[in-house]
């Protein structure tokens, strides 16, 4: 074990326990406050999330507006890193009372197609307990996850999502695993909604240009397979609205790169609107847009 590695673990294993221990709402109110605090410390992504907001809204929300949701996307954060922290504590009745869904016959919809589906959401709301929920609420899924450079660090973070029941599906070794979990009618769920540095596919996202990860859509064309899109968005304390889109079929043009695009910017799109109507709800500190 390197030494970095080794402290770097018991810190978050100090904090994810701490966490852990504390009665649900006084650990909520720590996270409210905390998220408050990294907005004034963490001056660089204020500064990002503030810039992006007012490049994707030039003309709808004031630069007092803009500073009132960036503080709130702060917030957000924090509460949904604490409540993954304590994610390990929840059983599927819990999980289920928290929960509310508009669009779940579409889920519904593509398990009794059994060919699989591919579940894209992003960074928005608690975006963690998405696959939480699915799971308690019966369906099979499957995270597609980045792996951590801290060994111990990601076995924890696993940890977290396994004991909810998801399954997980290291990026690392993705296709052949991903092919297999469809092709047995799974869901494979992903966030997908940051830049992509190389092969992505350019698509419009807030009306610029946005380099976007092409995996998802790739998946689909090639197993002929919907796209759902699905996010969770937060009503409160313990109070979560989860939203399905209708699924999005490959084309079949015979040309599988536009198909691959146009699913591409097609649930893009769909978050997008999301995004817009819950703007305080999305992670706007990570730089999206790399090539406008």
């Amino acid at each position: 074990m390197k030494i970095s590695h080794g402290l770097e673990y018991a810190g978050v294993r100090l904090l994810t326990g701490a966490m852990q221990i504390l009665p649900g709402r006084i650990a909520d109110w720590k996270a409210i406050f905390l998220g408050k605090l990294a907005y004034y410390i963490l001056a660089s992504r204020r500064k990002i999330a503030k810039a992006n907001m007012k490049r994707a809204f030039p003309e709808e929300k004031s630069d007092r507006e803009i500073t009132r949701i960036v503080k709130q996307v702060f917030v957000n954060i924090a509460r949904t890193s604490v409540e993954f922290a304590r994610q390990a504590k929840l059983k599927p009745d819990k999980i289920m009372a928290m929960i509310t869904c508009d669009g779940q016959e579409h889920l519904d919809r593509a398990v009794k197609e059994g060919k699989g589906a591919m579940l894209i959401s992003g960074h928005f709301g608690n975006w963690e307990l998405l696959g939480a929920w699915l799971a308690a609420s019966g369906y099979q899924v499957d995270l597609l996850v980045g792996e951590q450079h801290n060994p111990y660090v990601d076995r924890l973070l696993v940890s977290f999502r396994e004991a909810v029941g998801v399954g997980i599906i290291p990026v690392g070794v993705a296709s052949r695993h991903v092919f297999r979990a469809l092709r047995s009618g799974r869901m494979v769920a992903v966030v997908s909604d940051q830049h992509s540095a190389s092969g992505g596919e350019i698509i419009q996202f807030f009306n610029r240009p946005a380099s976007t990860p092409k995996g998802p859509a790739a998946f689909a064309v090639k197993v002929g397979c919907p796209i759902l899109c699905g996010v969770l968005v937060r009503r409160g304390y313990n109070r979560h609205h989860a939203i399905i889109t209708a699924p999005i079929y490959p084309p079949r043009t015979g040309d599988d790169a536009r198909d691959i695009h146009g699913m591409t910017q097609q649930y893009s799109s769909r978050l997008e609107s999301i995004i817009r109507e819950y703007p305080s709800q999305w992670m706007w500190t990570h730089r999206r847009w790399k090539v406008d």
